[in-house]
């Protein structure tokens, strides 16, 4: 597996998106030592006090040889939970520098639920063979598994001009999709109880790897 980095903005715009920003680079720094990143940082009112919630995904993602890859370790997240707090109250008694929330706050460290949108580059290579429903920016629909995650062309850089490469099940076998990130409106994994196909691995396993071989006839340029 390769290591993956916390996105250049992590928080939602509107009422939080200052004090979010503000205790990012502190909440960064904790998070990317403990080998995760972070997926979505929210800083919001409750009653008299705030609620800072940090949502964090494992930094690794899988190699085009490797299964499907797993959960975060809830032990290691429940370690950067405490490390971020020990931070957090250091700072707030001047103890060393950085931001801390203002007031009485919550923290709430947890990773992201199976019903998270898949938005960004590195949630996708973390999908790499999960089944997922798409919908995309023209309504059209795709039930598929996720392949490999490269540049939309050639000559691009595979950040925000990234395209993702699905393998459709069908009677006949699979096909692929190749479709930029930028044409999928949503995204979300399926929940599956059973392993994927074999023929779909296989040709996902070819295209990350270049067989031209492994996924002749099968591949549809979405």
């Amino acid at each position: 597996m390769s290591p993956g980095t916390s996105p250049a903005h992590a928080g939602r715009d509107g009422r939080d998106g200052t004090a979010a920003e503000r205790l990012r680079p502190t909440v960064v720094e904790v998070v990317e030592a403990a080998g995760f990143v972070l997926d979505d940082l929210e800083v919001r009112p409750a009653g008299r006090r705030q609620v800072v919630r940090v949502v964090v995904d494992t930094a690794e993602v899988p190699g085009p040889h490797d299964p499907p890859a797993p959960s975060p370790d809830l032990d290691a997240v429940a370690g950067v939970s405490r490390e971020l707090s020990t931070v957090l109250d250091a700072i707030d008694a001047g103890e060393r520098a950085g931001a801390a929330p203002e007031g009485e706050y919550t923290l709430e460290v947890t990773t992201p639920g199976t019903d998270r949108p898949l938005t960004r580059p590195h949630h996708w290579r973390r999908a790499w063979l999960r089944r997922v429903e798409v919908t995309r920016t023209d309504g059209g629909t795709l039930t598929a598994r996720v392949g490999p995650v490269g540049a939309a062309e050639d000559d691009a850089d595979a950040g925000t001009d990234a395209a993702v490469t699905l393998a459709e099940g069908t009677p006949r076998g699979p096909v692929l999709h190749r479709v930029p990130l930028t044409e999928i409106r949503r995204a979300v994994v399926e929940v599956e109880f059973k392993p994927a196909p074999p023929a779909e691995v296989e040709a996902l396993v070819a295209a990350a790897t270049g067989d031209e071989a492994g996924a002749q006839g099968r591949e549809d340029r979405s």
